[in-house]
């Protein structure tokens, strides 16, 4: 806004140099008529009738169309003045409009990222669950199989097969709960992809598009394969797009989960017809 209104001064300056050269001309032209019409001393101290000079007149009406030139010129200088002004004012409330649009942006973006760090911390905590839950029945399998050699009894061998029994049981559920979290895992992923997601205006209907990702430790994202996609070209490059700028991805709930090649399948849950 300064710059402009710089600007503006400085070109308004000249013109108003030459306004006053104008005026000072007018007013030297003036002064000029009067003092030949004067009359002037003799030098011989005698009082003498001076001889009338002749005096160049002035065209009134050429004063008159320099002075409305003049004026014409002035309203054009405020006019483009007044304009500039304009312009200024405009560019300050376009550029807080941007900046309230990029505030309110941030803060929905910072309430999406908690809502997902705490949901991603109530897995990380029922996976340690599952995980010491599994490491105590594995202790327990160990103590009975102790007391099982020791006292070579069938009630200590019969105990021992049913430890095994429920490990087996537990250790099915977990891989059920592992598979579980690993859906919900990637379902983090795909969410974190979506809301980084261009929707291109040839996506089709029912997007399924399977996606290799390989990372690093960190969720960093080093590269995007597209095994199948039932979207064009341009779907599919918004996709690995999305990808990238979602580096790096969630952690998943259980380290164990953890793969550098990780396999998934993106579909929008807006795209029509899912």
């Amino acid at each position: 806004m300064e710059t402009i209104v710089e600007t503006g001064r400085q070109r308004l300056m000249p013109w108003v140099y030459s306004l006053l050269l104008h005026a000072a001309f007018l007013m030297l032209l003036v002064l000029s008529i009067h003092w030949t019409n004067s009359t002037l001393p003799s030098l011989g101290g005698k009082s003498r009738t001076a001889k009338p000079v002749q005096a160049t007149v002035v065209d009134q009406s050429l004063i008159r169309q320099q002075m409305a030139i003049l004026q014409a010129q002035e309203r054009q200088k405020r006019d483009a003045q007044q304009k500039l002004l304009q312009q200024a004012a405009a560019a300050r409330t376009e550029r807080k409009q941007e900046e309230q649009k990029v505030a309110q942006l941030k803060q929905q973006q910072q309430a999406a990222q908690q809502a997902l760090n705490q949901k991603l911390a109530g897995l990380q905590q029922q996976a340690q669950a599952e995980q010491a839950k599994v490491a105590a029945l594995k202790a327990a399998e160990a103590k009975a199989a102790m007391q099982a050699r020791k006292r070579q009894s069938a009630e200590a061998a019969r105990r021992r097969a049913q430890l095994q029994r429920e490990i087996a049981v537990e250790e099915r559920a977990r891989d059920a709960r592992l598979a579980s979290l690993l859906q919900q895992y990637k379902a983090l992923i795909e969410q974190k992809v979506q809301s980084n997601w261009i929707e291109p205006a040839t996506v089709p209907a029912n997007l399924s598009c399977k996606l290799q990702v390989e990372q690093v430790p960190g969720g960093t994202v080093t590269n995007v394969q597209v095994l199948s996609c039932n979207g064009d070209d341009a779907v599919r490059q918004s996709i690995k797009t999305a990808v990238y700028r979602s580096s790096p991805l969630p952690p998943p709930p259980d380290p164990s989960l953890f793969d550098r090649n990780l396999v998934f399948t993106f579909q929008p849950q807006n795209n029509p017809g899912k």
